[in-house]
């Protein structure tokens, strides 16, 4: 039986009064590097009547650069956000057991919206409706939205709520002795803002996890890296994929998302250089993953491109 048919008949189940259900037009949507998202049709008749829905399918990864990947998470993520101020897809229903398909998966609603490139590289019209619906994902009351599991044990500490499950993964990709990670690290548990506080956290609000409509965001997606942590954090990880894959930003770790932030939320952004190196620390991790080994991450110059940002961040001391 081919997969759709598997899918048709698992979401018969889930429409008991539907007649019949088909599952048409699959296709691969774009995505980022680590997601895998499928788009499809679903096709009900009930009653005399016909209803074509668009719907997407996120089926979970078993190996990636994010590894390993929880579709449970996510989708419990969704659905606590469908309450909220923050625009995201309906998450319609999750098979956690894999025997439909093999792997878990849920299925969530298709929004129609246009996607932007990794990057801002300059002024837009669309920057600050990012900006703002970034801000709403750090508004949101996430202990009333039932998103304590993101604490991950403690939700005491904003760095060590949002730290811990990196350095899990630094270990399973047997990285977390690298001199440059334990010395972030530490520097990183020692200095920590005295006004770091608990939000929830996109986790990676980079133009590709936006969809828009004109100049407003529809929906916000890949909710993948969601955490628990101080909101100076988002920013501060958009800042170090800039400075990886897109060039540095200014010497204090601001970006146009995080000057577009300050402009429509009104508030003076401080230690914008210390979430920046946060954000280093998690990118050195995630580059390490879309290597495969630490080896091949270095011969990419990674490390060092992170070592020049850090000095320039936090002082010449890193460098070298």
């Amino acid at each position: 039986m081919h997969w759709t048919e598997r899918l048709a008949a698992y979401l018969r189940e889930q429409l008991p009064a539907a007649e019949r259900v088909e599952v048409r037009n699959p296709r691969a949507m774009p995505a980022g590097a680590s997601n895998e998202t499928v788009g499809f049709d679903l096709c009900v008749w009930a009653d005399g009547c016909t209803w074509t829905l668009p719907m997407v399918l996120r089926p979970q990864r078993e190996t990636g650069i994010l590894a390993p990947y929880d579709v449970s998470r996510q989708y419990r993520v969704l659905r606590a956000l469908a309450g909220t101020r923050v625009p995201v897809p309906t998450a319609a229903w999750l098979e956690p057991t894999g025997a439909v398909l093999g792997v878990p998966f849920y299925v969530m609603s298709r929004v129609r919206g246009e996607t932007l490139p990794l990057f801002w590289h300059g002024r837009s019209e669309r920057l600050p409706a990012a900006a703002a619906a970034l801000a709403a994902v750090h508004a949101v009351d996430w202990q009333a939205a039932g998103l304590e599991f993101l604490a991950e044990g403690t939700a005491e500490d904003p760095l060590e709520a949002e730290l811990g499950p990196w350095r899990a993964r630094a270990e399973r990709l047997r990285i977390a002795r690298a001199p440059l990670l334990i010395a972030l690290g530490e520097w990183l548990r020692a200095n920590q803002p005295a006004d770091a506080r608990v939000a929830l956290l996109h986790g990676d609000p980079n133009p590709g996890n936006y969809l828009f409509a004109g100049r407003q965001v529809v929906a916000v997606l890949d909710w993948e890296l969601a955490a628990l942590g101080d909101p100076r954090s988002d920013l501060g990880f958009y800042a170090a994929l800039q400075t990886v894959f897109g060039g540095m930003g200014g010497p204090r770790g601001e970006t146009l998302l995080s000057e577009a932030y300050a402009a429509v939320t009104g508030q003076q952004l401080t230690s914008l250089e210390y979430y920046e190196a946060l954000g280093l620390y998690r990118m050195a991790i995630v580059m390490a993953g879309w290597a495969g080994r630490f080896g091949a991450m270095s011969a990419g110059h990674t490390l060092e491109v992170i070592a020049r940002r850090l000095a320039v961040l936090l002082g010449p001391q890193w460098e070298g």
